[in-house]
């Protein structure tokens, strides 16, 4: 949810990690508060439990917590037809809280799973807050699918400039929808639709002076259309321990005013699984994105936000193209525990024959299972990245 910005950026002048100036490069800063230099890394506001594939942007990502909570039939109290969901998070950008959601199941044929309408609110403890209304439809013996989710945010973040920090502040308005079709019970083909609408404004006296090759501009929005496409054999879609799944997406997205370009942004995404035991087994996945041309800063490839990396705040690397590596070891040490290790390296810029800003993290973490009826574990993780920095992630599902 935090970076539901209308920061425009040119990546081919974006800094390095090493300090040499490819341009003028805005990190956005962790919330107002001590964060150690070791702990828990929290899944940054929670990859579904359910399948889980890389965000289509930045911003899909942040707002997981909320849709999560709006969309789990397998997760919270249950009574009938009725769910109710809470889902606690940890971001590195908006800080701590808890999303809360409540969904209605029903099915509307024998032959498909139930589907569902939900509602959302999410508050961090920085103040941002976010409304949200979802509802997932399958149909016609599963062949069919349709999902939808609407998205009101007031969010609080710091930018880090040139000039300090700067506070900013941000409301916005996100419409998202996805109809795919099952051509096979293995392979679907889909589209999608997104539009975003955003305000950003700060109290701060050097807002107004932020370098002329990052526009903020203080309304402004994206309208964007997608073809989706994805192979899986994984046994469980929750947690699975055996198969792949190949997943790609490319959405052609037109900002709006004086301020937009269009621009096609495309993204890859390999998971596999491989048991080494009853109780273990280890999962890997491996993410390409694209966005070429002059593209909005919430919508450049992110190591953390494209790819669901753990180690990094997810403005931290971001540019035109990412190319990342992951794996988890997985084991279960009882019917309610369980722990992981991970490690990961990932690296972005203005192109795959230019990625030039890379990164690596390592990790482990501790799994709950909440659920007797489905494989849904409460998840914290820590991670330390090669730069030294810890994070604390805390999310319902596996990150992958």
């Amino acid at each position: 949810m935090s970076i539901l910005r209308t920061i425009w950026s040119r990546p081919e002048t974006l800094r390095d990690r090493n300090g040499h100036v490819r341009a003028q490069k805005l990190r956005t800063a962790r919330p107002m508060r001590s964060i150690p230099a070791w702990g828990f890394c929290l899944c940054v506001m929670l990859g579904p439990p359910t399948e889980v594939i890389a965000a289509e942007s930045n911003l899909d990502h942040k707002m997981s917590p909320l849709t999560d909570a709006s969309s789990k039939p397998n997760f919270g109290l249950r009574s009938g037809s009725l769910i109710v969901a809470p889902v606690p998070f940890s971001d590195p950008m908006i800080g701590n809280g808890l999303a809360l959601g409540a969904g209605y199941l029903f099915k509307i044929d024998e032959g498909s799973d139930p589907s569902m309408l939900g509602v959302g609110h999410l508050r961090s403890d920085n103040g941002s807050e976010g409304y949200g209304l979802t509802f997932n439809l399958a149909f016609m013996d599963n062949r069919w699918s349709l999902e939808a989710t609407y998205i009101d945010a007031d969010i609080d973040y710091d930018l880090i400039t040139s000039f300090g920090d700067v506070p900013i502040n941000q409301t916005g308005e996100l419409i998202k929808v996805k109809l795919m079709y099952g051509v096979t019970p293995d392979f679907h083909l889909g589209i999608s639709a997104r539009y975003l609408e955003s305000t950003i404004g700060s109290s701060d006296p050097n807002f107004p002076n932020l370098p002329s090759s990052i526009q903020l501009p203080n309304g402004f929005s994206t309208t964007g259309i997608g073809l989706l496409a994805d192979y899986s054999t994984v046994d469980d879609k929750i947690y699975p321990t055996s198969g792949f799944s190949l997943a790609l997406s490319s959405t052609y997205s037109e900002p709006s005013g004086r301020f937009g370009e269009d621009y096609i942004k495309s993204i890859l995404t390999y998971d596999t699984y491989l048991p080494t035991s009853d109780t273990g087994v280890v999962a890997i996945r491996l993410v390409g994105c694209s966005a070429p041309g002059r593209v909005p800063f919430y919508d450049l490839c992110s190591l953390g936000g494209t790819d669901a990396f753990r180690g990094f705040n997810i403005t931290q690397f971001l540019d035109n193209a990412l190319l990342s590596a992951q794996i988890e070891y997985r084991k279960r040490l009882g019917k309610r525990i369980g722990v992981v290790a991970f490690g990961g390296v990932g690296a972005v810029g203005g192109a795959f024959d230019d990625l030039d800003d890379a990164g690596s993290a390592v990790g482990l973490g501790l799994r709950y299972r909440v659920s007797k009826a489905f494989p849904v574990d409460f998840a914290i993780d820590g991670s330390v990245s090669d730069e030294g920095d810890g994070l604390l992630y805390i999310s319902v599902g596996q990150r992958f």
